[in-house]
């Protein structure tokens, strides 16, 4: 899926180098001398770039955190994440973000008519498939025709084949809790994610979910939220691991559809903070700026969506 993403962005850039040396659409962004190679490749990647950070402000966080939280961060500005350079809080890479754990699948429908044939459909690791050359989980490193991704599995094209997502919640899927060696970094145990989420907290000396939560000044869950943690005699109830509070806030309440008060503002504030940050950004550099490449309908219509970023890429047709 991510080597799949990756070929996306490549075919994307590709087709605006395409789109700007070709003079079919007007405008600002294509106002360029088209026999100076370099400068066509910076606006190309600059647009790619730009696109993708649409994407991320005005579709993915809205998803994940709601349209209040965003407009609040942007209109009120950031409380807690406020560095002079970017960098990623532990806050955040040890806990908030990890709240997509929770979001997998145990397995997934990669494509609907794979060029082997056959539709493909797997768990996301099966220890069975160690030493498999065309393992029939979802592992990547591997090169067959059936191993494609069909983007209609996961984003919606309006054609009725994509699934709602799992909730945010702390019921993580099985396979999560066995992972191939070959996926963690070091290559050593443990292989269980939700363990290593956990005891990243303590290496990391993470605050409590609690603290975090007296110190934003939102309301915090009650210690009868958590009570499946009383039974573990360690007062887990009332000062909780960051990345398992997380998840029970959303769970508890925003009934698990998005982030709750202490996950959605760090996870909000991190991400539109980075892209504040960036001088590459749209936000830094030109925060007025709207899409100008046509959407999936062939239409400029100053919007743009992940499935009309696949679609102009030329990787969303059905095989």
């Amino acid at each position: 899926m991510i080597a799949g993403l990756q070929a996306a962005f490549l075919l994307f850039q590709n087709k605006v180098v395409d789109l700007i040396t070709s003079n079919s659409v007007k405008g600002p962004d294509m106002r360029i001398d088209r026999n100076d190679t370099g400068e066509i490749y910076r606006r190309a990647r600059r647009l790619t770039t730009w696109h993708y950070h649409w994407i991320i402000l005005h579709e993915v966080l809205p998803l994940f955190i709601g349209r209040e939280m965003i407009n609040d961060i942007l209109r009120r500005g950031r409380k807690f994440y406020r560095p002079e350079v970017t960098q990623i809080p532990v806050e955040f890479q040890g806990a908030a973000y990890r709240f997509g754990h929770s979001l997998v699948r145990p397995s997934y429908r990669a494509n609907f008519t794979s060029l082997a044939g056959q539709p493909f459909f797997g768990i996301i690791f099966d220890p069975s498939q160690e030493n498999n050359r065309d393992p029939d989980d979802l592992r990547g490193g591997f090169r067959a025709p059936r191993r494609y991704i069909g983007w209609q599995t996961f984003f919606d094209f309006a054609d009725g084949n994509v699934r709602p997502n799992k909730l945010i919640d702390t019921k993580i899927s099985t396979p999560l809790f066995n992972l191939p060696l070959a996926t963690i970094a070091s290559g050593d145990p443990p292989t269980s994610l939700p363990q290593r989420n956990l005891l990243r907290h303590i290496t990391w000396q993470l605050p409590s979910g609690q603290s975090i939560a007296g110190y934003m000044r939102v309301p915090a869950l009650s210690a009868d939220d958590l009570s499946e943690l009383r039974d573990f005699g360690l007062n887990l109830h009332e000062s909780t691991p960051l990345w398992y509070y997380v998840l029970k806030e959303a769970e508890v309440m925003e009934n698990g559809l998005r982030l709750g008060p202490v996950g959605a503002r760090i996870v909000g504030e991190v991400i539109i903070g980075l892209l504040q940050l960036d001088r590459n950004s749209f936000m830094s550099d030109e925060p007025h700026w709207r899409p100008t490449l046509p959407t999936r309908s062939g239409k400029v219509t100053a919007e743009f969506t992940m499935v009309d970023f696949l679609s102009f890429a030329g990787v969303a047709q059905m095989r």
